[in-house]
């Protein structure tokens, strides 16, 4: 870069001299914008200060996070040792560090001048030169020099900005990258938790027909029919552990949905259901619905589900009501108790996993259960319920289209 004399000038000089500062000025700023490192600009910085300025020695000092100052760089004709013998220990502020500089620079024979290096209120350091007062000074030549600090502090604000926007970045996929495996965590102890949650009320009914067994032994008729009731239980079971490997699995074609007879569904999650409603009354009434595409296994379920939240509620004694029927294009099951109803803070959260109001002995998984699964087959959970007038919980899908539409399968069409 050109070298800015120190000295007097004419007008004709002196606009060489204009033209040589903005010479400068743009040379450096290439150099500076080039460098991809704090340490390569401040080490421009001091270089370019001695060679283009006439200065005897420049030194740069940057900032910590703590905001003590430290020599990053220095460029010129002082004796290192001399600069050795700077302290800086307690410095935090420019008045301090323009102290600590005067305490020797009388040892150097040197005056000085400091220029801070700030950029949007931020400093990042500063430039002490040192130069000799036998040489007559003049505005241009801290023009150039305060030009230089500047676009040393615009760079170097650039470079912070630039690793800040970095570490931010980097936070953020840290965080994400956290927030997904949470998430994985979490959805995989709610399935699993789901899954124990459908096979406990699926099998429970099992011991209760084993012991009926035991009664009916010698009466071949209900003992076929109990082994047959354990047959379907056994199947749904299986077919519930199989929604391990369905986990990832979200739209209906995805979870091998098949035309499905709604009240074939109700009738097995009622046989399913019955050990445990004791004294409780239930009452069929099913409809026509049309055929719809879902998972079977699923469909008991959630019916299963309903039920059982249903007989939780009732504690022993009241009645439920199961209904199918067809509406808005679609065909839908209800399950209704005449139960004690829900307060509307509780009927807001009831979808909740993990909610529940049955203290140690609810999971809060049941009602979360049904809802995904209407979700995961195109339809929606209709719930109506008030203190003292019971609940309704309704599952509503799309038919299948006619034109498309195939016979149920064999699956779905369990004898009542």
């Amino acid at each position: 870069m050109p070298s800015l004399v120190w000295g007097c000038v004419g007008p004709h000089e002196s606009t060489i001299q204009v033209q040589t500062v903005v010479s400068t000025l743009v040379q450096f700023s290439k150099l500076v914008s080039d460098s991809t490192t704090s340490e390569g600009i401040f080490s421009l910085l001091a270089q370019t200060v001695v060679e283009n300025c006439g200065a005897f020695h420049s030194v740069v000092f940057g900032t910590s996070d703590r905001g003590d100052f430290a020599v990053l760089s220095s460029y010129g004709g002082c004796d290192e040792k001399a600069l050795s013998r700077l302290d800086l220990d307690e410095v935090y502020s420019l008045a301090e560090l323009r102290t600590a500089v005067m305490k020797v620079c009388g040892d150097w024979g040197y005056s000085f001048r400091v220029f801070p290096l700030i950029c949007e209120a931020k400093l990042f350091g500063a430039l002490v030169v040192l130069y000799s007062d036998s040489h007559p000074r003049t505005d241009k030549q801290w023009i150039l020099i305060e030009g230089l600090t500047e676009l040393t502090a615009i760079s170097l604000n650039k470079t912070y900005q630039h690793q800040k926007l970095q570490k931010a970045f980097d936070d953020l996929r840290i965080s994400q990258d956290a927030l997904v495996r949470t998430e994985k965590f979490r959805a995989l102890g709610q399935m699993s938790a789901g899954i124990a949650h459908d096979l406990k009320n699926l099998l429970s009914p099992l011991m209760l027909s084993t012991d009926l067994i035991r009664d009916a032994a010698g009466k071949r008729d209900e003992v076929l029919q109990l082994s047959e009731r354990m047959d379907r239980i056994l199947t749904r079971g299986l077919e519930t552990v199989e929604r391990l490997r369905d986990f990832s699995r979200q739209s209906p074609e995805e979870v091998e949905a098949v035309p499905t007879d709604l009240n074939s569904m109700v009738q097995e999650a009622v046989e399913i259901s019955k050990p445990r409603l004791g004294k409780i009354k239930l009452v069929p009434e099913l409809g026509t619905p049309p055929v719809i595409r879902i998972r079977p296994a699923d469909c008991v379920a959630a019916i299963v589900n309903l039920l059982f939240n249903a007989v939780d509620a009732l504690e022993g004694k009241g009645t439920i009501t199961v209904l199918t029927g067809a509406s808005d294009g679609g065909g839908w099951v209800e399950v209704a108790d005449d139960g004690p109803g829900m307060a509307p803070e509780i009927r807001s959260r009831i979808l909740e996993p993990f909610f529940t109001t049955k203290g140690d002995s609810g999971t809060g998984l049941g009602l979360s259960i049904v809802y995904a699964f209407t979700q995961r087959h195109g339809g929606r959970l209709e719930i109506q319920s008030e203190p003292g007038h019971g609940a309704r919980f309704k599952m509503w899908f799309p038919a299948i289209q006619e034109q498309t539409a195939e016979e149920p399968s064999q699956s779905s069409r369990h004898p009542g």
